[in-house]
């Protein structure tokens, strides 16, 4: 499958599954509407004379808690994708079972993945940090350029990474097969990859920047209050939307790398 048949398909799939769309809206909605008053405490406690923002342990749970229901919704939503994908339909109704189903697999996954990053960027900032006291100029360039180096490797891994959910909820295996299996097949379509991650982000970019110029131009002349639920209602929107493109992306994509995906039909 090439990039721009992939991209197609994931906006196909998001504009055919609007229902699938509005329950990530509807997720992202309720979260932004809970952060505004917390970042505005927060922002109000900041101010001088400057104290510990009383938020704080608030605002911790609260990104701890969407951060956890976050997984149950993306394991729903990967089911419901891959249905849409190699199937073509999906009964929105399974949500709740593949987002239970998958829910500790994913986690797990997840946790795994930040591992690799905290290791490598622990690695790297000890690795300047021993050599920095030495106030040697070639030992700081050599150690630079090492922890240069560990951050593009840790960044390699991540993009063999990239595949492992979508290798989990297809392929019904675990968390380390799905990362042999994301491995396996990335490597061989690095390029590919690569260059299909570029795009949808230039995308994301794209679509992000227009609706941010439109939704600034409608909120500039609104009370705070009712600016921020706004905005808070054109990203929830914007995040619904385009979440459920990526993930199609990437789910047709990896389908059509391991040769899983449902052939199209033949139109005369």
């Amino acid at each position: 499958m090439g990039i721009m048949e992939a991209i197609k398909k994931g906006f196909g799939v998001a504009t055919r599954n609007f229902g699938l769309v509005l329950i990530l809206i509807g997720f992202n909605l309720i979260a932004n509407l809970i952060s505004i008053p917390l970042a505005r405490t927060a922002a109000t406690a900041a101010t001088p004379p400057a104290t510990v923002p009383p938020v704080a342990p608030g605002a911790i749970a609260f990104s701890i808690v969407f951060i956890l229901v976050s997984i149950f919704f993306q394991g729903g939503s990967l089911g419901l994708i891959r249905d849409a994908v190699k199937q073509g339909s999906m009964k929105l109704a399974s949500i709740f079972s593949y987002g239970l189903k998958y829910y500790l697999r994913l986690l797990f996954l997840g946790i795994l993945i930040v591992l690799v990053i905290a290791i490598a960027g622990i690695v790297a900032a000890l690795l300047v940090a021993a050599t920095a006291p030495l106030n040697n100029m070639a030992v700081t360039v050599i150690a630079s350029i090492v922890a240069i180096i560990i951050g593009a490797l840790a960044f390699y891994v991540i993009l063999l990474l990239m595949l492992s959910p979508y290798a989990l909820v297809c392929d019904e295996i675990g968390v380390i097969a799905a990362m042999k299996k994301s491995i396996n097949t990335a490597r061989r379509a690095i390029g590919k990859l690569i260059l299909l991650l570029i795009v949808v982000i230039l995308i994301s970019l794209g679509i992000g920047f227009v609706v941010g110029l439109l939704t600034g131009a409608l909120t500039v002349a609104m009370p705070a209050g009712a600016g921020a639920i706004v905005i808070a209602i054109v990203n929830s929107i914007f995040n619904g939307y385009l979440g459920i493109v990526m993930m199609a992306v990437f789910m047709a994509f990896y389908l059509s790398l391991v040769g899983a995906e449902k052939p199209a039909e033949k139109t005369f």
